[in-house]
């Protein structure tokens, strides 16, 4: 009797060792998995972090080209208004529009003020279309009717 004792405490030690390391791997799988999932849980972190930074750029990029959209149409829209003010504008040689297109159509001090100042804005050699030669044309013109008027 005492034979079968110590084989069924053997059997329980046997059982126990071997029950012991099946949840030591269940344990490390776990810690295995969780170190996976904390990864995969970084990785989407700094791609959401990605996302944002770029949205937010698209967003900035979206708004600038409104912003430079609405400049074009002004710019567009006053062209237009200078050329159905003139006739066929007289361009020289070296591309420099004659400065008569620009004020065709004013007739009051105040009118050639305010459409010289306009033009200013527009074609000052610091602006996007700025040239010395065209503010040059511009200024002699205004000169001569500011003289006339």
């Amino acid at each position: 009797m005492a034979k079968d004792v110590t084989c069924q405490g053997e059997i329980d030690m046997q059982t126990l060792e071997d029950r012991h390391k099946e949840l030591e791997k269940a344990w490390n799988d776990l810690l295995k998995e969780k170190r996976e999932v904390e990864a995969r849980t970084k990785a989407l972190n700094q791609q959401e972090m990605q996302f944002q930074l770029k949205w937010e750029l698209l967003i900035k990029e979206t708004q600038k080209l409104a912003d430079d959209k609405k400049q074009f149409e002004r710019k567009k829209k006053f062209y237009d208004q200078v050329q159905a003010n003139s006739v066929e504008p007289y361009v020289e040689d070296d591309n420099i529009v004659n400065g008569e297109m620009f004020f065709s159509g004013v007739t009051t001090p105040k009118a050639l003020k305010k459409r010289y100042k306009e033009l200013i804005k527009i074609y000052h050699p610091d602006g996007e279309s700025g040239d010395n030669a065209t503010v040059a044309e511009i200024n002699r013109e205004y000169d001569n009717l500011k003289n006339q008027m």
